[in-house]
């Protein structure tokens, strides 16, 4: 492959993506039900900043998988096998007396799946690894 052409991201790869920025707002919108739900018991501005914090971080992250970083990719699915098990108990026990933040928690933990699917594919392998080796990255 010549110097001036050009690996064409998978759109596996940028469907994942955007699954990945979707999930970010999905969980604004769960943190905002929380901090409602919560807010005449303790003062949310803790969580709210560990949020904001954690969210910052997912956008610079989902960013770098766009821009073809095999590390991002990895570590993503670090951050589902850390944060799976911590996240389905109480989604589920959830159910009961706030089930729209649960519906919630359960869309973005299958989008979460999807999307990690979707950047392990065969072709998107190819991209996040094909690209490292000749010193050129898809849009």
């Amino acid at each position: 492959m010549g110097a001036n052409e050009r690996i064409e991201r998978p759109s596996k790869v940028t469907l994942a993506v955007k699954m990945f920025y979707l999930i970010c707002a999905i969980g604004a919108v769960r943190t905002t039900i929380t901090v409602l739900r919560h807010i005449d018991v303790r003062s949310p501005d803790f969580f709210i900043v560990t949020k904001l914090l954690i969210y910052a971080a997912s956008i610079l992250l989902i960013y770098q998988i766009g821009k073809g970083k095999n590390w991002a990719r990895w570590t993503m699915v670090a951050i589902f096998v850390a944060c799976w098990p911590l996240e389905i108990l109480p989604t589920f026990e959830e159910l009961s007396h706030n089930p729209v933040n649960a519906v919630l928690g359960c869309v973005s933990l299958v989008l979460f799946l999807v999307g990690l699917v979707f950047l392990f594919l065969k072709e998107s392998s190819a991209w996040f690894v094909g690209g490292r080796d000749s010193g050129i990255r898809g849009t």
